[in-house]
């Protein structure tokens, strides 16, 4: 413990800042935080406005022309709808460009944010929860994908809003869960694999016993959810024959046993500890530095309290092992068994599996922890459920994307904020006998977070050059055809990179594979060397499917039956010879 005397110069300067942040962080922290978020995110939709749409943006381009009554023929109506649906009324208006959906994108973002610090606040005080925010906002994982027109950030800032307004439901007044059943609909729209929201939801209401005292409530809200519902499945009955068609197509995909899944997918990652071992790339140098000083801390505090005599995991543990109540020593003894199966099962068995087995465990966990008397442990809970019920899913499931850490990303955010708080209550440094530890650190880190977001924003356009290539050179590409054949949209079209042909090209392109050791991939291989029965597999494709454009981004094919009119950069545009 650190005290400063009252002639401190520097000590009464601090104090006042301090004194001055708290008296008014009522008006502050809400201001600044969307004064900061708003102008990361205003730079990051700029940026994407230079790179242009990336590859499912650009199915969700064409899907929002579809609904928008400007349909060209091209449409991926297998993806969530809700994200192209808000696009759509936009396109209506005649704003028809990819702009239009960084845009929403980005304002989703500051919603999300917003709701994020609410969803805070429930737990810390104002400051805690800016800086929580903060760190959530400056994720690099979440740099790099808001604003960029995919459906993982909108669909998180909807979940959040969700998890909200479940926390007020439970906590304030149960008519909230007319918005949070809501807002978990549209969330789900907007990303299928957002689903997995509903389990820390649910666990919330079950350890508060919320479903025993609002039941009224929560079926109301499941009804208004359902009525978001009506629309969607009817659309997807009209165009597909079955209303639940889209939804299927994910969940069976996911569903998917590991060892169909060819190692050649590009994204094939079959290691569990994938997000694990990534995570410092994903959450960045301020959130690491966070996490060694809550680390710095707990050592410092450990070793001070095993000097006084106290150790207080000891105690805890007393506190556990004397309990008189059976029925709680049953449950004791199932977290036991249910840790053990989770442990041992964990990627041997189908994800939903381990999904369940890790719900049950943690009721039954909540239980038991109520003797340690903590604060706030059901919030703790929702948080910890939130992380895993997104780490099982997109741990055991072999194919794996960066950009999957999103849906952790908040609840990293909680326990950082919330380790942090800790160390600073538990390691004090003092002026005037005030406590002014976490006030410094925030201090320091809000400035070394706003340097580093300002450095990773000038590197994204680099880091996603690729993509910015091949807009230019599809645009181009896209151009020249129309000019060289005003008849192009009764021809034949199939592109290597379909999404982007067809948002260029505004008809119907179709999906070239890629054939590799007797294997058909749509989303691209690891390795584009090709031998002679792959690119024989090309040949007999583009002949059986009487393709006459052929947008080709593949190296070392020889088309019998095609040749080349033209170079576009890395796309070469082949015609088909009668």
């Amino acid at each position: 413990m650190i005290y400063l005397d009252n002639d401190n110069k520097f000590g009464k300067k601090f104090l006042t800042l301090c004194n001055t942040l708290k008296k008014y962080s009522h008006y502050i922290s809400p201001t600044v935080l969307i004064l900061v978020v708003s102008i990361v995110t205003y730079y990051r939709v700029m940026i994407q406005m230079e790179i242009g749409p990336i590859w499912d943006t650009c199915d969700f381009l064409s899907n929002a022309l579809l609904f928008a009554g400007q349909g060209t023929g091209y449409a991926d109506l297998t993806r969530p709808p809700f994200l192209s649906f808000l696009t759509s009324l936009f396109f209506r208006l005649g704003y028809v460009s990819s702009t239009v959906i960084f845009a929403l994108d980005g304002v989703i973002f500051v919603f999300g944010v917003v709701g994020f610090y609410l969803l805070l606040k429930t737990r810390f005080n104002d400051l805690e929860s800016l800086l929580g925010a903060l760190i959530f906002t400056t994720f690099p994982v979440v740099l790099s994908f808001a604003g960029s027109g995919l459906t993982d950030v909108p669909s998180l800032s909807f979940s959040i809003w969700a998890i909200y307004f479940t926390v007020l439901a439970v906590k304030k007044n149960s008519k909230y869960f007319y918005l949070s059943f809501s807002l978990f609909i549209l969330a789900f729209l907007t990303r299928y694999a957002i689903a997995f929201i509903i389990f820390p939801m649910l666990l919330y209401i079950l350890i508060n016993k919320s479903f025993l005292n609002d039941i009224k409530d929560i079926l109301i809200g499941i009804f208004l959810s359902f009525l978001l519902m009506i629309p969607v499945l009817s659309f997807f009955y009209e165009i597909f024959g079955n209303p639940f068609s889209s939804f299927l197509n994910f969940f069976g995909s996911s569903f998917v046993v590991s060892s169909s899944i060819s190692p050649e997918n590009f994204a094939y990652h079959p290691n569990l500890l994938y997000f694990i071992l990534k995570s410092q790339v994903y959450i960045g140098i301020v959130s690491t530095t966070i996490l060694l000083i809550i680390l710095l801390g707990i050592f410092s505090y450990t070793f001070v309290q095993m000097r006084k005599g106290k150790w207080i995991v000891k105690k805890s543990l007393k506190n556990i092992f004397k309990i008189k109540n059976n029925f709680t020593k049953i449950k004791l003894l199932l977290v036991v068994i249910l840790s053990i199966i989770f442990v041992f099962t964990f990627g041997k068995i189908n994800y939903m599996g381990s999904e369940v087995i890790f719900f049950i465990l943690a009721y039954f966990l909540y239980g038991i922890s109520k003797n340690l008397d903590i604060k706030y442990m059901d919030l703790n809970f929702i948080f910890l459920s939130w992380f895993m019920v997104f780490f099982i899913f997109h741990s055991v499931y072999v194919i794996k994307d960066d950009r999957y850490f999103l849906t952790m990303a908040p609840a990293v955010s909680y326990f950082l904020i919330l380790g942090l708080s800790g160390v600073s209550y538990k390691l004090t440094f003092k002026i005037k006998n005030r406590n002014v530890i976490f006030s410094f650190f925030a201090i320091i880190l809000t400035v070394i977070m706003l340097v580093s977001t300002i450095q990773y924003l000038q590197s994204i356009e680099e880091t996603n050059s690729d993509f910015k290539s091949i807009n230019e050179n599809m645009s181009s590409a896209s151009q020249w055809l129309v000019s060289h054949d005003p008849n192009y949209k009764n021809k034949t079209i199939y592109s290597d990179d379909w999404p982007f042909t067809g948002w260029y090209l505004k008809t119907h392109v179709g999906m070239m594979p890629v054939f590799k050791n007797n294997q058909r991939f749509y989303c691209g291989v690891k390795n584009f060397s090709f031998n002679s029965n792959d690119n024989q597999e090309f040949n007999t494709y583009l002949d059986s499917n009487n393709v006459d454009y052929y947008f080709c981004v593949r190296k070392g094919l020889n088309l019998k039956h095609c040749k080349v009119v033209k170079h576009f950069g890395n796309i070469t545009l082949y015609e088909r010879v009668d």
